[in-house]
């Protein structure tokens, strides 16, 4: 059934697109953050005919509202990603302000269907997806969303000025909240269902010393009230049920990967839904490479995912020499 889904498509494809109308890359990274951009710079560099496909140039890193562990450099991770973007323009990487749709292996490479409508042919695809925030899925979360309801501290932190809010989670995105509200915000609760925060020691001595920052321990928050925006949160605390007022939460609980689009063309994925790389950040599919937060790494860091980025770039150039 598959073999004769992906002929009809090939068909009605061919029959809209002619190949005069379809640009063609040496590679495309699906992607625009640090991996993506780092990939982007190294192929360029290798002389590739590069796209980027991304319409969030930065990702993740965008959210860092400071940045003291990358070698070199201190600052926001969007001013971090703004240099990582233009380095890339340097080597002549094209930047198509779109996503990828579709995916479908030709003899030759791979054809990548645009949400914008274009269409483009690639020989090898890297990809750098990312992650993207999880959902407690509870009651009040999707209808607070933007009114009080908040996945992004270092983009809504300023509107809880003198206010009181809640970050859910206890691992470093978690804590790194928590230390910017505590210089904006009246009072934060951090709230977490582990026996101990997993942040890195230094951020986690920052925490509990912190005048305005109240842990929470064995808590885990089950609904969201309020009437136009927020105005309390219930939560259970070691089988205890009580209402917190708070004028926000801030949800801060981890990430998954942005795999869906590639599933069709069969990359191996682990358990939690990560891609399966070697050490050259090859897939199981030729001519497909993986990098950044979107694979089975330990560490989730921007300088983890260039380095990654990097590899990945080489090992397109290796495959197509």
């Amino acid at each position: 059934m598959e073999k004769k889904e992906e002929k009809e498509h090939f068909h009605i494809f061919k029959k809209h697109h002619k190949d005069e109308e379809i640009v063609h890359y040496d590679v495309c990274i699906l992607g625009g953050g640090p991996a993506g951009l780092t990939s982007a710079i190294y192929a360029g560099r290798y002389g590739m005919h590069t796209a980027v496909i991304s319409r969030d140039i930065g990702g993740m890193a965008n959210l860092a509202h400071k940045i003291e562990n990358y070698p070199g450099y201190e600052g926001s991770g969007f001013e971090l990603m703004q240099k990582f973007q233009k380095q890339a323009k340097k080597f002549k990487a094209e930047f198509l302000n779109s996503e990828a749709a579709n995916i479908h292996k030709d003899k030759t490479g791979f054809i990548i269907e645009l949400m914008s409508g274009e269409v483009v042919h690639s020989k090898t695809i890297i990809i750098a997806l990312g992650t993207e925030k999880k959902k407690l899925k509870i009651p009040g979360e999707e209808r607070f969303l933007g009114k009080g309801v908040s996945y992004c501290a270092t983009c809504d932190a300023n509107f809880f000025k003198k206010k009181i809010v809640a970050i859910v989670g206890g691992g470093d995105s978690a804590c790194k909240a928590a230390m910017l509200l505590s210089g904006i915000a009246k009072r934060v609760y951090l709230i977490y269902r582990g026996e101990e925060l997993k942040c890195q020691i230094a951020e986690k001595t920052k925490i509990i010393k912190g005048s305005k920052i109240e842990i929470i321990y064995n808590c885990e928050v089950i609904e969201i009230n309020g009437k136009e925006k927020v105005k309390s949160i219930v939560v259970k605390e070691n089988k205890k049920i009580q209402e917190i007022k708070v004028d926000g939460i801030f949800i801060e609980i981890g990430s998954i990967p942005s795999t869906s689009v590639i599933k069709k063309l069969g990359v191996n994925n682990d358990e939690e839904g990560y891609i399966i790389v070697d050490h050259d950040m090859k897939t199981n599919i030729k001519g497909i490479f993986a990098a950044g937060d979107a694979i089975n790494s330990k560490l989730k860091q921007i300088i983890v995912s260039a380095g990654q980025g990097a590899i990945a770039a080489k090992s397109a150039h290796d495959f197509l020499k």
